[in-house]
């Protein structure tokens, strides 16, 4: 069973950031050009996802590393009013 947390500590999400080369999973921006990159819960936190502690590659992982305008896309069914900004 991976470990993994509800909330993902700083510490963690500097290990993704680095573990993708702070390179955006989805549109292969560097951080440089759309900051700071964030991680993405593939399965979602009501469904019981965890910020996963292990390799991206993983079969286990549960984490996508992304930048902002990226994160709002994959949310955007979620929370329709998000679309718009």
């Amino acid at each position: 069973m991976t470990k993994g947390f509800d909330i993902c500590p700083d510490w963690l999400k500097k290990k993704y950031r680095q573990a993708v080369n702070f390179t955006c999973q989805e549109c292969h921006k560097h951080e440089d050009e759309v900051g700071t990159l964030e991680p993405h819960r593939i399965k979602r936190n009501w469904e019981g996802g965890l910020y996963t502690v292990c390799k991206l590659n993983d079969v286990e992982n549960n984490v996508k590393v992304v930048c902002k305008r990226c994160h709002r896309m994959f949310h955007a069914n979620e929370f329709p009013q998000v679309q718009g900004k």
